[in-house]
């Protein structure tokens, strides 16, 4: 064995192994932690959309976005109209932020608050996971 090569060496070649594998860990439990918080969001808003007909609880639409630029997510948005032609999208606004004679309902603005601190669930399952290691 040269004094180069007394073990020292391996142990850096794990080490460095291991430490490669921390950025895939990183975009792997974002990702997770990501389709996680858009299923609460989601049944969030399909349990909450105020129902008249049915429809516009039928036109949210869940969206995966996964582009060549690193952007990662998913999109919800109420697609279609109703009978009347009128875009289930801003149908959705109104009763969500109300008019004068509407009395605001605030469906998407509770859904969306469920995101808040979601930048430390994220932190957290990223610790947990190099802690699996």
């Amino acid at each position: 064995m040269s004094e180069y090569n007394d073990g020292l060496t391996e142990a850096f070649g794990e080490y460095f192994t291991k430490l490669g594998k921390v950025g895939d860990l990183a975009i792997e439990s974002i990702k997770e932690q990501i389709d996680i918080e858009t299923g609460i969001v989601e049944k969030s808003l399909i349990d909450n959309t105020p129902e008249k007909t049915g429809g516009l609880k039928a036109g949210l639409r869940k969206t995966k976005i996964e582009s060549g630029n690193n952007r990662y997510g998913y999109r919800l948005e109420y697609e279609g109209n109703a009978p009347d032609g009128t875009p289930y999208a801003k149908i959705a606004n109104i009763l969500n932020n109300g008019t004068s004679t509407i009395k605001p309902k605030r469906f998407m603005a509770r859904a969306v608050r469920k995101l808040k601190g979601l930048d430390d669930r994220m932190a957290l399952r990223y610790i947990e996971s190099i802690k699996k290691i």
